[in-house]
């Protein structure tokens, strides 16, 4: 359930960018980043990361497309490459909550609470009600002993 809903929310956040960004896309690019997101939506990980790629030969400095290709990496397990994207992401757009969530959850994965929860953090402070970033940093306090 939860991971279904992260992956709305992951999805929504892109979906609403490119609603944003289509007028400064190329039409290709476009069309491979929508690609990307249909393929992410149906567990189609590996063919999401190869249209993500595509995108990023045309605009590199897309931060939906890092987003989304961050999400495909996290998903098939090569955590060091959704940080990466994440990092990549956040670079392009100090906003991005979806980066902070996933680059946030990554860290968890492998055990780094502590950037998890300051990632976390810059979530909350973006949107201080993203529910999703409470939770997360409540659990990891809780296995942190505090």
């Amino acid at each position: 359930m939860k991971r279904s809903l992260f992956l709305f929310i992951l999805c929504f956040l892109v979906f609403s960018s490119l609603c944003l960004y289509a007028q400064e896309y190329d039409n290709q690019a476009l069309r491979y980043l929508k690609s990307g997101l249909l393929n992410l939506m149906n567990g189609n990980y590996k063919k999401a990361i190869e249209e993500c790629n595509k995108v990023i030969r045309i605009d590199p400095d897309s931060a939906v497309t890092y987003v989304l290709r961050a999400r495909a990496y996290f998903e098939l397990g090569d955590i060091d490459r959704a940080i990466a994207d994440s990092t990549q992401a956040i670079k392009r757009d100090k906003e991005n909550i979806g980066a902070y969530l996933i680059r946030g959850n990554a860290y968890g994965k492998k055990g780094d609470l502590e950037r998890a929860i300051a990632d976390w953090n810059a979530i909350l402070k973006i949107n201080p009600d993203f529910d999703d970033a409470k939770l997360n940093i409540e659990k990891a306090g809780l296995q942190r002993g505090f």
